[in-house]
């Protein structure tokens, strides 16, 4: 999977990698359920490698990696807070998903911030987080305020892991 996707957003060249560094992760977030397939974090590790490969520059990896959370993250917290009950219903159908879902949610209330911080980080959290903050009504200067600190430190420690991997990874 990975090869796959490195291979084909480099053949769209740098604006395809950066693209690819902004959307997968911006989708991945503002998507739930649905955003736990995309390779977010994936493709933010690759921009990583393929800045070291010298196909994009370092900083426009970080920059775009950036601004894919913190997008996403926007787009998510909307989806949950404009159509809270048709999110929340699907997410408590099943079994594993009820489970994720009223963990999620109970972390929110008892952590607040914590917990944006954390779903960052955590690849089932990082798709639900969001909308479930939107859901629960998290005021959203707070919602922002942690979704851009947790951006701040995820966007930068991915794409130096893909940058440090860069001389191990095929170009």
């Amino acid at each position: 999977m990975t090869a796959w996707l490195a291979q084909h957003i480099a053949a769209y060249g740098g604006l395809g990698i950066l693209a690819a560094v902004l959307l997968l992760p911006a989708l991945e977030a503002a998507l739930p359920v649905i955003g736990a397939l995309l390779p977010g974090q994936t493709a933010v590790v690759l921009g990583g490698v393929l800045a070291w490969h010298g196909h994009i520059a370092v900083e426009a990896a970080l920059l775009a990696a950036l601004a894919g959370a913190l997008l996403g993250n926007l787009v998510g917290y909307a989806v949950g807070r404009r159509w809270r009950t048709r999110v929340l219903s699907p997410l408590r159908r099943r079994e594993r998903g009820r489970r994720y879902t009223e963990r999620s949610l109970a972390l929110i209330e008892r952590r607040g911030g914590c917990a944006v911080f954390v779903g960052r980080f955590t690849a089932v959290l990082r798709t639900l987080v969001p909308t479930l903050c939107g859901a629960v009504r998290m005021p959203l200067r707070r919602y922002l305020l942690w979704s851009a600190l947790s951006s701040a430190v995820w966007a930068p420690s991915f794409v130096l892991i893909g940058y440090l991997m860069g001389p191990a990874a095929p170009g």
